[in-house]
């Protein structure tokens, strides 16, 4: 009996709740105790289930024992099977007695309940123009690992009761009919603090910024160690980043700095510091080309000085993009290049600005910006094989 499970809320026909709070509370303790301690399937177990059989819309999950054989467990449904009971259609319906209140109980639900699109409606309304394009891919990728069309078609159906342009173009990318006309009417609202561009901080900061410093032995420890002072200072958390695990040496040098291997996804920028030698590597090196190009199309701010330069230029290989080809810092959509630049300028108080004339503020402000959106918005992310 140690299984056994007692419901107040399981109820024979002719027998009714009263409005009792007492009761009325025990009803949901119950329930909510066997779920907690027996889980959902609880009325499975044998010495909980009823002598009639019952049918519900649960499906595997801890202590199932019902073998389920249909095609579908949920409702609606597309073959619209196994609907639920209308108390209307006849006496063996469970139907909640009509207790006087301060009117009559029954079991309905409010207008507000059929409201299921307002929500998302205005959810995407509020979002930038780079984040409704994340939004779309994000669709469209989950969509496309689907060949039925009795999924994608409604789907992309659904779509349009939230926005016409987001049905259409999810619908051009996973092959599917490209919606004409929308069930519902979108007004358009908008509300503040849903988009990631609305909740900046007042000034710029990288404090807690997971940052990459891509290294390669014959590194220049000048310009390492002015990075990595700079990134510290601004209380951001620098990580290096080599082609492989053991110690890597900087020129002339005998011990290395303690180094990471990690990927982009876990880091908000990245860094490489001048070099001909580490540089040289790095290029014969495909992991870090994969590395540069994936930190490119995130959107995540890119640092590069001196040799370093003309290797993220060749690793993403775009027209349209700016490098520097002297002492002038260039910042290009998030890609903040120096070619000729000191490493001795580089300092640990910064002054982070857009424009900065200095490399190192130029690049903590590309990091304090979280990602560079008007990079997605020129498709350059489209354009790079990562």
């Amino acid at each position: 009996t140690e299984q056994v499970a007692f419901c107040t809320g399981h109820l024979v026909p002719g027998i009714h709740h009263s409005d009792d709070p007492l009761l009325q509370g025990r009803n949901f303790s119950y329930l909510d105790t066997q779920l907690s301690r027996l889980g959902k399937n609880w009325q499975e177990l044998p010495v909980n289930r009823p002598v009639c059989p019952v049918m519900n819309h649960n499906r595997d999950g801890q202590l199932h024992h019902t073998i389920t054989k249909g095609t579908v467990n949920y409702w609606p449904n597309r073959y619209g099977a196994a609907p639920p009971a209308d108390p209307s259609e006849g006496k063996h319906v469970y139907v909640d007695y009509p207790a006087k209140v301060e009117g009559i109980k029954a079991r309905l639900r409010s207008k507000k309940f059929q409201d299921h699109y307002s929500q998302a409606q205005l959810f995407y309304n509020s979002l930038s123009e780079p984040e409704k394009m994340h939004i779309a891919a994000a669709l469209s990728f989950e969509l496309d690992h689907c060949d039925d069309p009795l999924v994608i078609e409604p789907m992309c159906q659904r779509l349009t009761d939230i926005d016409i342009g987001l049905a259409q173009q999810v619908a051009d990318l996973v092959g599917g009919t490209i919606p004409q006309k929308a069930n519902l009417s979108n007004e358009g609202k908008k509300t503040k603090n849903v988009s990631q561009t609305e909740v900046q901080p007042k000034e710029p900061t990288i404090e807690s910024r997971r940052v990459a410093i891509i290294i390669a032995d014959g590194y220049d420890a000048v310009a390492y160690n002015g990075i990595l002072g700079a990134l510290k200072g601004a209380k951001a958390l620098p990580y290096t980043i080599g082609p492989r695990r053991n110690p890597i040496y900087a020129a002339g040098e005998d011990r290395a700095p303690e180094k990471a291997s990690s990927r982009t996804t876990t880091l908000k920028a990245c860094e490489v510091p001048c070099g001909a030698d580490p540089i040289a590597t790095l290029r014969k090196n495909g992991r870090a080309l994969h590395w540069v190009r994936e930190a490119y199309a995130h959107l995540k701010a890119i640092g590069a000085t001196g040799e370093a330069v003309d290797f993220i230029r060749d690793a993403c290989q775009l027209e349209g993009m700016e490098f520097s080809t002297s002492s002038d810092v260039v910042d290009s959509y998030g890609v903040v290049t120096a070619s000729k630049v000191q490493p001795e300028s580089f300092k640990e108080t910064l002054a982070m600005a857009k424009g900065a004339k200095d490399f190192i503020d130029a690049y903590t402000y590309e990091i304090s910006q979280h990602k560079n959106f008007e990079r997605k918005l020129k498709g350059f992310p489209m354009m790079v094989a990562y």
